[in-house]
């Protein structure tokens, strides 16, 4: 059977929508954060065989556990959540925008998992979820935070907006920085469905929590985002201003 874009995407959201159900039910009948994590996996896991993509991950030696952590990464595609579900050690808390939250059942089983929803059109709203996120670190969560805040169009970092280097900081936590290649071509922004590939997740040196102390918020920012650029060998989009100088 030859699959259409239409297809793929029916077929996408319909498991999405099955798979949250199942694990709204278990939840319900009492069961725990673990078996809640069973059921996000067997969700990636089937997307990752559907899809048609194969997962890579280097850099594991990297990830920091047992101390408080926030993820950071590029943001090219809807393959980026699949593909980090299916290589990070833990599933991590993620700092989401709102529109998420809104999802039948799947927006649910992401506030059962303490997902932290963010309107940045609100500043008082987004004060109140980046204060929310850094009581889930200190509590031992890690959270993944996509600081471009949207999909790329074109193969290249975005600029990073605050909020995680904001929250690192009131948190006392490290910063993990990640690079994703592969996903823009696997699933293109405006395509209906994914056209499956190869995607690689690169796991670079932590921040430590007292570098990141240190650093001022603007500093850590770019420092963060040349990081990513090098695990990827991406380009930094680069702002009007810059253009203009060029």
């Amino acid at each position: 059977m030859k699959w259409t874009g239409i297809d793929r995407a029916l077929v996408t959201y319909g498991w999405t929508a099955w798979a949250s159900a199942l694990a709204l039910m278990g939840q319900l009948l009492g069961e725990n954060e673990e078996e809640l994590a069973r059921h996000i996996l067997r969700w990636a896991r089937v997307l990752e065989w559907f899809w048609g993509i194969e997962v890579e991950v280097e850099g594991l030696e990297h990830y920091i556990r047992g101390e408080r952590l926030v993820l950071i990464a590029n943001h090219q595609s809807y393959v980026d959540v699949v593909a980090l579900f299916l290589v990070l050690p833990e599933i991590p808390v993620f700092l989401a925008k709102q529109e998420l939250g809104r999802l039948p059942l799947f927006g649910e089983v992401m506030r059962r998992r303490g997902d932290i929803f963010i309107d940045r059109q609100h500043h008082t709203q987004a004060t109140e979820a980046i204060a929310q996120a850094a009581r889930q670190l200190r509590a031992g969560s890690p959270l993944l935070v996509f600081p471009e805040g949207t999909r790329a169009r074109r193969p290249e970092i975005g600029h990073f907006k605050k909020g995680a280097f904001h929250l690192a900081k009131q948190a006392g936590a490290a910063i993990q920085p990640i690079g994703i290649v592969g996903s823009l071509e696997a699933w293109p922004r405006d395509a209906w469905a994914p056209r499956g590939g190869k995607v690689q997740v690169r796991i670079g040196p932590a921040i430590s929590a007292k570098e990141v102390a240190e650093q001022p918020i603007d500093e850590l920012l770019h420092r963060s985002r040349r990081i990513i650029a090098s695990l990827t060998g991406l380009p930094c989009k680069m702002s009007s201003s810059e253009l203009v100088k060029d």
